[in-house]
């Protein structure tokens, strides 16, 4: 009987021992290597047989009380046999066993959580397939980047929380982000995290750049718009896509496939403003600018030979203010030169290249310099433009091409400047302010006053080509080469505006022609889009609350309403005996003397602005309440 019972303890000690074992094992598998406390007796991993003679020694001491209890159940266990004993202990060991186990998968699980939490960390880029060309992503303010580099575009600088207030910028490397200072930052610029994109400064976000590449984009259809970044060859243009039918120059359609067109098609209206000329037939532009050419290439050297001597004399601190005219805009070159007289500049530096001699007569009349370039300039049309890029305005586009061109050959710097601007106060002369030295404009090769549109033909630049300064070197005067040789497209487009603009982006790209465009907002160059858009700009310009140079009447059809603006403006100075008339008109049987040198200052020129009403929805010196609205449905301007 008591073998049998030995035997029954041997069975069931074994059977505890292998569950044992088996938790060892699974703490083992899992990673934990220290033995679990189940299975150590002082430190020692227990074997079988010591294990049964473990339990065989604590029978027998209580069976023999001479081994001591401290739990409330130890009057029990002496009273129990030795079956009972036995099963109590197998009971205590499987209970032991389940703890072990709850305690091997409690680890199991937290190791499972961790595995999860580490892949988690999602990277906004996948290695595989994008880590040759994007690695990583932050956001940072537009307008803050802007003013830490000051890329020469005008940006459109969107308030607190619009949806145009950040920039993102990517990086094809990981370190061209530093990690050093903030690695949370670095951490959520690879991963994905719960609140996004980070935002950082331009000065983290760019300090370990070695190069960056700048694209401005925008959505001025604003149509279903997609944009692709490829990892290729790079290529600094961006090419333009759309659902449209390029055969018929159809508008979008949504049943179309995407096809590659000019980066000016306008989607919306189903036409492009970027077309090639025509090269054949009677009306060819491309011919006519053969012919164009072909006058100034043989005539340059004698050109830039007059000009040596009169540059020389007139030039301060090597700038030239540049201008050109015909006969039927003189009126508005008398305006300026009347204001800026009576306005106590001095326009000894000033050089006029009037494109017929009645117009080259009025500018001497008033004491400009002037040089009539007549092999080049003699052809073009007299007459003041009706409209926009009419005949009349496209003509007079390649005599602004050539007064430039030129002083820039010689290597003076230029302000060139339309005939309908005026100057505002002696204390601050425009050409000044281009050449200040303690600005923060000197690195730039060309600047801009902003043309006020947002138009797809001007961007990115909307430089307006009526007022801009010019310092010479070789990519200004290769620009404005580049710009003569292309006088076809100028004829064909109707604008010269529009094809400089395209010029200075491929130049900018090309050749690091460094632009800069005068910000819409600014106050120091104002022009037509002020004049129409903006009445409370307009309001402090009248009462000279505003640090302006210069007024531009641009954004205005013809010289008719300029004139009518300028005299409503109080920016009018010419009395109506002199207006469209020619020296001779005005000053009649009058010989002016010898020593007279601006002979029209006196007839010509009032002291004080001719002011009168013309609509009262338009900046007026003075209240125009009774007269009527030129655009429909305007209030009125005070």
């Amino acid at each position: 009987m008591l073998s049998l019972r030995l035997l029954r303890l041997l069975v069931q000690g074994l059977f505890v021992m292998l569950l044992c074992t088996s938790s060892y094992l699974a703490g083992f598998l899992f990673g934990h290597h220290s033995t679990p406390e189940s299975t150590k007796l002082y430190g020692a991993i227990m074997s079988v047989d010591r294990s049964i003679h473990s339990h065989l020694d604590d029978f027998s001491s209580i069976r023999s009380g001479s081994k001591s209890r401290t739990d409330g159940g130890s009057d029990c266990l002496q009273n129990m046999s030795e079956e009972q004993l036995v099963e109590y202990h197998v009971q205590r060991e499987l209970e032991k066993h389940r703890k072990e186990q709850t305690a091997v998968e409690g680890s199991k699980g937290s190791m499972r959580a961790d595995v999860h939490k580490s892949s988690s960390k999602t990277r906004r880029f996948p290695t595989e397939t994008m880590g040759r060309y994007l690695n990583k992503v932050v956001r940072v303010k537009k307008g803050e980047l802007d003013e830490y580099f000051d890329f020469g575009n005008p940006i459109e600088v969107g308030h607190a929380g619009s949806n145009i207030e950040d920039a993102l910028i990517l990086y094809s490397y990981p370190n061209a982000l530093s990690t050093t200072k903030d690695k949370r930052l670095a951490s959520a610029a690879e991963y994905i995290h719960a609140s996004g994109i980070p935002l950082t400064d331009p000065i983290t976000a760019t300090e370990n750049c070695d190069s960056m590449n700048v694209i401005f984009t925008g959505n001025p259809g604003k149509t279903r718009q997609c944009t692709a970044i490829v990892a290729n060859l790079p290529s600094y243009h961006v090419q333009r896509w759309m659902k449209v039918n390029t055969t018929r120059s159809s508008i979008i359609e949504a049943d179309l496939p995407l096809s590659l067109v000019s980066r000016g098609y306008a989607g919306k209206r189903g036409k492009s403003n970027f077309y090639a000329p025509v090269s054949s037939g009677r009306y060819s532009p491309v011919q006519k600018h053969w012919k164009m050419l072909l006058t100034f290439v043989k005539y340059l050297d004698t050109v830039l030979d007059d000009l040596r001597p009169i540059l020389a004399k007139i030039a301060r601190q090597n700038a030239v203010v540049v201008m050109t005219c015909n006969m039927g805009q003189s009126q508005l070159l008398m305006n300026f030169a009347c204001s800026a007289r009576r306005r106590g500049f001095d326009l000894g530096n000033i050089l006029v290249f009037p494109s017929d001699v009645e117009t080259k007569e009025l500018a001497e009349g008033l004491g400009l310099a002037t040089y009539y370039d007549e092999k080049n300039m003699g052809p073009l049309p007299s007459g003041a433009a009706k409209r926009y890029g009419d005949k009349q305005f496209t003509g007079m586009m390649y005599a602004k091409v050539l007064c430039v061109l030129y002083p820039l050959l010689l290597g003076y710097d230029v302000l060139f400047q339309d005939v309908d601007v005026v100057w505002i106060d002696k204390k601050r002369d425009p050409l000044e302010f281009f050449q200040n030295e303690s600005s923060n404009m000197t690195h730039f090769d060309v600047i801009f006053q902003h043309d006020g549109s947002n138009s797809i033909r001007y961007a990115p630049y909307s430089a307006n080509s009526g007022f801009f300064f010019a310092r010479a070197n070789k990519r200004t005067q290769y620009l404005f080469t580049s710009l003569l040789l292309h006088s076809d497209l100028i004829l064909t487009w109707d604008s010269q505006q529009q094809v400089l603009v395209q010029l200075l982006a491929e130049h900018s790209s090309l050749f690091g022609l460094n632009v800069e465009i005068l910000g819409r907002g600014t106050e120091m160059f104002p022009g037509g889009y002020h004049y129409h858009r903006n009445n409370a700009f307009m309001k402090k310009f009248i009462k000279r609350e505003t640090k302006s140079y210069a007024f531009h009447m641009s954004w205005t059809e013809n010289k008719d309403n300029k004139l009518l603006f300028l005299r409503q403006l109080g920016e009018w100075y010419v009395t109506d005996t002199c207006i469209d008339k020619p020296v001779s008109a005005i000053l009649g049987d009058r010989s002016p003397s010898s020593s007279d040198l601006a002979p029209l200052v006196k007839p010509c020129c009032a002291m004080v602005p001719i002011f009168s009403c013309h609509y009262r929805d338009k900046a007026s010196l003075h209240p125009c309440k009774i007269s009527p609205s030129i655009d429909e449905g305007t209030r009125s301007f005070w």
